[in-house]
């Protein structure tokens, strides 16, 4: 089962808090689907516990016979299609009078007076995500979106959404109008609104999962980066204290540079500041770095006479 099919599962099985809810959850389903007096097929998906909820609502609400087919789809993704119809064409024509639609001439557009109270509007969003919603799994990433249709029906919706502190934006795919959700907080709070609660939590999990990841990353990074880097800087000390010793030899070094030459070939790991330590008078870290270039002016002009007396 897909994240998003979890959460229709979870916003299905929620029992409305009253009628008026019972009424705007099936408003919301009902809304989301094409509406025409002669078509007697009111909903396709691939989730049962919306269909269910859907057959239920319209039994109970409008007294109207509903049937459920069920079909299995034999392409790449095996997957099962149930579709919610009924089977006269009173029927369809008894629901859109129960929400006040005209059968003759049936649009789809908000009609606030199904909406009593927040909790209706609550279950109104609900129902709509049940039968156009659809959210990605967020350890892929987060977004939800609600495939409307209406570009005027979209806006209707996107402003009810907003009185509960919900801004979605809205887009066209393919002449369709999609509202959309891209952050983690705000689909957060949609999902909670809507009641999906254990799913909202889950993705709050997943989303502290992925924060701390990416912490111990960047930390590891950082880590790594630098390592790199003391672990070159030392390689080349010891190749510019390798060749003082095979030419000028490293007794004639002032005994402060002598020291630490001899430390830093004996001990190649060891930080700047692991140096300072180790040395018979322990010095601060740019004392140590001093003496450092010191020993890399003295190899440096070792190079530069050799190359002259070769060009001789």
């Amino acid at each position: 089962m897909s994240f998003s099919g979890d959460v229709k599962r979870e916003l299905a099985r929620l029992a409305p808090a009253c009628k008026d809810c019972k009424r705007a959850l099936l408003y919301g389903m009902f809304l989301m689907n094409r509406i025409s007096r002669s078509n007697l097929t009111l909903m396709h998906t691939e989730h049962k516990p919306v269909a269910d909820c859907y057959v239920n609502l319209l039994a109970e609400l409008t007294g109207s016979i509903v049937t459920m087919f069920i079909s299995d789809y034999t392409g790449p993704k095996k997957k099962r299609n149930y579709t919610v119809g009924v089977e006269h064409k009173e029927d369809i024509r008894e629901i859109c009078r129960y929400f006040g639609i005209d059968p003759d001439r049936p649009e789809r557009r908000l009609d606030r007076n199904c909406l009593k109270r927040e909790c209706c509007i609550h279950s109104f969003l609900r129902g709509v995500f049940m039968a156009c919603g659809s959210v990605t799994n967020p350890e892929k990433e987060y977004h939800l979106e609600l495939a409307v249709g209406e570009e005027a029906l979209a806006g209707e919706i996107a402003a009810l959404a907003e009185e509960c502190s919900i801004q979605f934006r809205k887009t066209n795919r393919k002449g369709s109008s999609v509202l959309y959700l891209k952050e983690s907080e705000p689909i957060e709070d949609m999902l909670t609104l809507m009641g999906a609660v254990n799913c909202s939590l889950e993705l709050m999990n997943v989303k502290i999962y992925k924060d701390v990841r990416n912490k111990v990353n960047r930390v590891t990074n950082c880590e790594t980066a630098n390592i790199g880097k003391t672990v070159n800087a030392a390689a080349t000390q010891v190749e510019q204290i390798r060749l003082i010793e095979r030419t000028v030899g490293l007794d004639d070094l002032p005994d402060d540079l002598r020291e630490l030459a001899e430390l830093r070939l004996e001990n190649p790991e060891m930080s700047l500041r692991e140096l300072c330590m180790e040395l018979s008078e322990p010095i601060s870290r740019s004392g140590v770095n001093h003496r450092l270039k010191r020993l890399a002016a003295i190899a440096g002009e070792i190079q530069s006479k050799k190359k002259q007396d070769v060009s001789c």
